[in-house]
This record gives structure tokens, C-alpha cells and sequence, in this order.
């Protein structure tokens, strides 16, 4: 099974919905399998599980009850990207957990994935989340329009 790694495609969930944001995840995970032999074919709907839809349904869901909550933008978009990155973690622990627990039982297997995914993957979503900020501005630069466009900004904003 692959790892969650820097996927942006996850903290952008907000901007075009988590469906679409899913099979923008499912291509990308199928190029990863097929040309870099990156993941694999055999992994391949468990990846895009917790890859491309967990993450970006999580991710979605969090943006639009920060919307609701009138929190920041960016700290929206921060906590949307962080924690949907989180959420896909836990979701690859469970699935690996469910995979590799004939040498003790599931909730043991769980526990230290989990605690492994913690230790190498918290800086990782941390970074994510920052990076999708930082991604957010330039596009608030230079991308005005299209962001009117798909709903992001508003005429009064």
C-alpha cells in the first residue's frame, strides 16, 4: 500500500468540490501505479480510497463548516488541508491494520500504525496545509476571476 504523501490535490477539495477533487485523485494515483510503479495496480482502491476520497470529503466538509463558523480564509484553508491530510493518515492506518494484524490483533496493529503515521506524517500535513495556504494566495494574486468564477470570492470581498 502507498503512503499518503504531499498530495495538494486533498486541501483543494474546497475549491471544486470533493467528487471532483476524487477523480483528479484517481488519475493521479493510476499514473503513479502505472509509470512510476509508485503504489501499485493491486493497492489501487485502497489507495484512492483514502487518498482521493477520504481526504477530500473530510477536507470539503471541514472548509464548509469554517465558511459556515465565518472563520479566515486561510485558516480555513489550513485546517481543511491539515486536517483532511490527518484523516487520510488514520484512514491508511486502519486499512493497514485490517491488512497486517495476523501477528496480533487489529486494535494492537492500529495502535502502532497509527503511532508511526503520527511521528512521520504529522510535519508532513503540517507542510501541506501551509503549502495549500501559501498556494491559496497566489491564486487570490493572480486568479481573481476564476476564483469569482467557481464561487471562492465573492463580488463584495
Amino acid at each position: 500500500m502507498r503512503r499518503p504523501g504531499l498530495n495538494c490535490y486533498r486541501g483543494i477539495a474546497w475549491l471544486r468540490g470533493p467528487a471532483a477533487v476524487s477523480i483528479l485523485g484517481l488519475i493521479v494515483l493510476v499514473f503513479q501505479a502505472i509509470l512510476l510503479a509508485h503504489g501499485g495496480l493491486t493497492t489501487l482502491g485502497a489507495n484512492t480510497f483514502s487518498m482521493a476520497i477520504a481526504g477530500p470529503f473530510v477536507s470539503y466538509g471541514l472548509f464548509q463548516l469554517f465558511k459556515k463558523l465565518k472563520v479566515n480564509r486561510k485558516v480555513s484553508v489550513f485546517f481543511a488541508a491539515f486536517l483532511g491530510d490527518l484523516f487520510t493518515y488514520c484512514v491508511t492506518a486502519f486499512q493497514l491494520a485490517l491488512a497486517h494484524n495476523s501477528a496480533t490483533s487489529f486494535s494492537v496493529a492500529l495502535k502502532e500504525n497509527l503511532v508511526i503515521f503520527a511521528g512521520t506524517q504529522l510535519p508532513l500535513a503540517i507542510v501541506e496545509g501551509i503549502l495549500t495556504v501559501v498556494i491559496v494566495i497566489g491564486l487570490e494574486s493572480y486568479a481573481k476571476p476564476e476564483l469569482k468564477a467557481v464561487g471562492y470570492i465573492r463580488e463584495g470581498k
